[in-house]
This record gives structure tokens, C-alpha cells and sequence, in this order.
């Protein structure tokens, strides 16, 4: 499997939020997978590719959320995996494909219709 492109690393090491929509276990729900650096550190170096940590969160929410475009709180959110201190782009990478089967669907978080 491909990995993530230069655009998708770039953007994850000044601290942009990667996103995309995934299959839902059941028809009343949507799942998103979130990617993001931890918070608080940005990576301005190439070299920081193998250094830089990265949390990771897939979720699904009831489709009557995003319809009505209603706040999502973790009461709502239902099977919730989240994945902290990833270290590095080839580990997130690996994590990442567990949930997506093709990583150039990740785009920035505010192109998907992700509610957190």
C-alpha cells in the first residue's frame, strides 16, 4: 500500500489535521478517522520525520448528528479508538492502515465532514 504523499506529511508537520470518512459498522452511523500532530509541537524540518508524534482517533457517530448539525460530545461518539504518541511518519503510516484502505483519501480535516 501506497504511503502518505509529501503534501500529507507537510501538512501533518506545521500541525494541520488530516481526515477522511470511513465505513460505518452500521447503516445509522458515519466513522471518521482523524490524524493530527500531538498538540503543541510543530515540525518545520524534513528531518523531523521519524521524530515527530502523532495521535490518531476513529470514531463513529449517529447519522441524525451531522444531518442536524448538532455538537458531538464523547457521550455520542460510539466505538472510539484513540491512539497517542505515535513516533514517526512510517509508524503512523501503519496505524493509519488498519482503518484506511488508501491514505491519499486523507485530506484536510475541514474538507471532511468530520464533527470533532
Amino acid at each position: 500500500m501506497k504511503g502518505l504523499d509529501t503534501k500529507q506529511i507537510n501538512s501533518l508537520l506545521i500541525g494541520i489535521g488530516l481526515a477522511c470518512e470511513i465505513i460505518a459498522l452500521s447503516d445509522k452511523n458515519r466513522a471518521f478517522v482523524i490524524v493530527q500532530a500531538i498538540e503543541g509541537e510543530k515540525y518545520l524540518n524534513r528531518q523531523d520525520i521519524d521524530t515527530a508524534k502523532f495521535y490518531l482517533r476513529k470514531y463513529e457517530v449517529p447519522v441524525e448528528f451531522i444531518e442536524n448539525d448538532w455538537d458531538v460530545t464523547d457521550d455520542e461518539i460510539i466505538g472510539s479508538v484513540h491512539i497517542k504518541g505515535i513516533v514517526g511518519i512510517k509508524q503512523l503510516e501503519f496505524h493509519l492502515q488498519m482503518y484506511v484502505d488508501d491514505l491519499s483519501r486523507l485530506v484536510g480535516e475541514w474538507n471532511c465532514e468530520n464533527p470533532l
